[in-house]
């Protein structure tokens, strides 16, 4: 774990959990009556981001949600969320996600448009990737659209549509330019793909009970007007039910299978983000064709909008999934803060501490990991 890394993540986790805080003061809480009238709802939550490192300097930003009124409580709302930041070293995100419902829930429309100038570390491909990294420099124009249609109460099929337009400076002489890797210069992706299976969620931003089975796989192809054809395949297996350990206590399980072919952009290959897996790492420390994960987690109440979790997890990267042993799994065992921004919509924002990588990671996020 990278000490700049570890700091910048500290230091955003603690000032964004108080701007959190500050964020009750935007509520208007709900009336228990069903239904409800959309004057009585909550609709914004924001946190600040604030944050230092060598290679950012000083970060500030902030994220903002909105939550589209429902007609009776417990339904999820449809919402968009808003996020930009700066650093004083000239990078900067933009990044709007309006999350759509429709047509009494059987269609969801999702939609991700980012903008974005970033500095970040290369380590290579596999498990015995050095520790020391090289600095690339990427500008990005990412956008992603999502249709989704719902067929009774359990099954749901995605159609998405993908593209991203990237800027990269590598390292002269750096293993990146050397190597030649796929994706070390300037490159536009653009894919079409689908995602289906079986969900059976309460709620999708914390669920206490239900269970998910889907795959998705995402082709970018030359006719599409990519640069590089590969394709992508993900197997996403999770269960959740309610626990006697505790009162409204839960217990989460995954597991993530991912999968590269073809001539893949190195930023595509499968590798735990830190942020949804193995919370904590730095995002790309670990790269290669395909990935496997597995996470637990206990989630309890503590008072109000407060909560807590403790979670443990595992991943590994390999060229092909057949080529992973039991003693090459990284870890990342740890505990969580919860405070809910919009309790009726079970909207959280997160703090988790973990050890990971014969380091502490810390991490800020809004919504559960999985």
């Amino acid at each position: 774990m990278r000490r700049s890394h570890m700091r910048i993540l500290f230091t955003a986790s603690l000032l964004s959990l108080a701007g959190a805080l500050c964020a009750e003061e935007l509520a208007v809480h709900t009336s228990d009556a069903k239904p409800i009238a959309a004057t009585d709802q909550q609709r914004w939550a924001a946190f600040p981001i604030i944050a230092s490192s060598p290679e950012t300097g000083q970060m500030l930003g902030g994220m903002l949600f909105y939550f589209f009124p429902v007609d009776e409580l417990g339904k999820q709302a449809s919402t968009i969320d808003t996020m930009i930041y700066g650093t004083t070293k000239g990078q900067y995100g933009v990044q709007v996600s309006p999350n759509i419902f429709f047509d009494a829930g059987r269609y969801r429309l999702n939609a991700m448009l980012s903008r974005s100038i970033w500095q970040a570390n290369y380590y290579g491909i596999g498990m015995d990737s050095p520790d020391a990294a090289e600095k690339y420099k990427s500008s990005n124009l990412q956008g992603v659209l999502t249709l989704e249609r719902r067929f009774g109460d359990d099954f749901v099929l995605d159609i998405m549509g993908l593209y991203d337009s990237n800027d990269i400076t590598v390292q002269q002489g750096g293993m990146l330019e050397t190597e030649r890797v796929p994706g070390y210069d300037d490159g536009t992706y653009n894919g079409l793909g689908f995602e289906g299976g079986y969900d059976t969620r309460d709620n999708t931003n914390s669920p206490t009970e239900g269970v998910v089975v889907r795959y998705r796989y995402a082709k970018y192809a030359s006719g599409l007007g990519s640069d590089l054809e590969f394709n992508l395949q993900n197997w996403d297996v999770r269960h959740y039910r309610k626990t006697e350990w505790m009162k409204d206590s839960v217990l989460a399980l995954a597991a993530t299978v991912r999968r590269t072919n073809g001539e893949v952009p190195f930023r595509y290959l499968s590798s735990p983000d830190g942020t949804l897996i193995l919370r904590g790492i730095e995002n790309g420390r670990y790269r290669d064709r395909d990935m496997l994960a597995l996470q637990s987690e206990w989630r309890f109440p503590i008072h109000g909008r407060f909560s807590a979790t403790a979670f443990a997890e595992a991943a590994q990267v390999a060229p092909r999934l057949g080529e992973m042993t039991a003693g090459r799994f990284v870890t990342s065992l740890g505990a969580g803060i919860r405070y809910a921004l919009n309790p009726d919509q079970r909207f959280n924002v997160r703090g988790d501490l973990a050890w990971v990588d014969h380091g502490v990671g810390m991490i800020i996020y809004v919504r559960e990991a999985f």
